[in-house]
């Protein structure tokens, strides 16, 4: 049994003092886990300081670059983790679930796979059963719910506005009439005289034929004399002289603009009510698990507050790390979702001395 634990012990990284993952050599010969260097790389001289040795390592490309430790790795599988198991709570050979990462004994995960098998039957019977129609009804159905809802809301709207709008329309329209008929009136006034002239000119001038050469070139003068005060009045008394402006209040035309560009269709996901709660794993060195449903705006200090209630601790002597990051430790005043945890997120739960 020593064997064992020996064997164990050299399988752990001396930086976050768990089993490795994915184990690097460096030029000194010793070995740590790929994430371990990561955090202690200095990327801006692009060097890389052994914690054992303090041998200093140049490496223009990252971490990247180190090997990884053949032997290391080939001892990992075939050498199993002791531990104690999450379910049963008994020391035993560990296995890791490949779909939930979580730890269990040989007995439990048989069990625990045994359920997923259940499950997945369950998931593809269901799907089984599922068509698009499904999924498109309920859609087309509430977005014609939406649809009534809001031409009845514009409606509204529209009444409360058309009615005056509308009357008024109609008091300047007929006011436009109004001047309208004067302007013929006046007109008729202006050229009766003018038509007068126009008629006898025609009438003493229908034979064209017996008329001499004055007589024709005096004729001709009155007749464009005439046409030339028609036009001259038609264009410059009553057409361009005339101006009509609608005349309103830009403040006022101003607000319904800005009316209308407050109206706006809101669409909110449904779903971002529920992705607001995730389920978090907090995990300890010997391998006990813990799930909880919590949300994303609880503080680190809340769920500390939380794990502790359960295992009877005090809140301010538990320390949180991120399971690919055991050196910084978890912020008390931030919320998880600063963190940008998910429901695949695993933290490491240890305890101050």
């Amino acid at each position: 049994m020593a064997n064992l634990y020996q064997i164990e012990n050299l399988l752990q990284c001396s930086i976050c003092l768990n089993r490795f993952q994915i184990p690097k050599v460096l030029e000194c010969q010793h070995t740590f886990c790929f994430t371990c260097l990561q955090n202690i790389y200095d990327s801006e001289n692009q060097i890389l300081i052994c914690p054992i040795c303090q041998r200093t390592i140049k490496l223009t490309e990252g971490t990247d670059e180190l090997p990884d430790n053949i032997l290391l790795i080939s001892l990992m599988k075939i050498q199993p983790i002791k531990g104690k198991c999450s379910s049963c709570q008994k020391i035993d050979t560990l296995t890791i679930c490949e779909y939930c990462q979580c730890t269990k004994c040989i007995d439990c995960n048989e069990k625990h796979v045994n359920d997923m098998k259940k499950l997945l039957e369950i998931k593809l019977n269901e799907l089984e059963k599922t068509n698009q129609n499904e999924f498109k009804v309920p859609v087309h159905n509430y977005f014609k719910i939406k649809r009534n809802e809001i031409n009845n809301q514009f409606q509204l709207i529209r009444q409360e506005h058309h009615s005056n709008l509308y009357q008024k329309q109609m008091h300047i329209l007929e006011q436009l009439e109004l001047q309208e008929q004067s302007f013929i009136k006046q007109i008729e006034n202006d050229f009766q005289l003018l038509e007068q002239m126009k008629c006898d000119t025609i009438n003493r001038n229908i034979d064209i034929n017996s008329k001499t050469e004055s007589e024709l070139l005096n004729v001709l003068r009155k007749a464009s004399d005439i046409q030339k005060c028609l036009t001259e009045k038609l264009t410059q008394y009553y057409l361009y002289s005339c101006e009509i402006i609608l005349q309103y209040d830009e403040d006022q035309t101003n607000a319904i603009n800005h009316l209308c560009d407050s109206l706006q269709l809101n669409i909110s996901d449904g779903n971002c009510v529920s992705s607001e709660f995730i389920n978090i794993t907090l995990r300890t060195f010997l391998n006990q698990e813990y799930q909880y449903r919590i949300s994303l705006d609880k503080t680190i200090y809340e769920l500390k507050e939380i794990f502790s209630k359960q295992e009877n601790l005090d809140p301010k002597k538990i320390l949180l790390t991120k399971f690919d990051n055991y050196i910084d430790e978890l912020e008390d005043n931030r919320t998880l979702k600063s963190y940008e945890f998910n429901s695949t997120s695993i933290l490491m739960v240890c305890l101050r001395k």
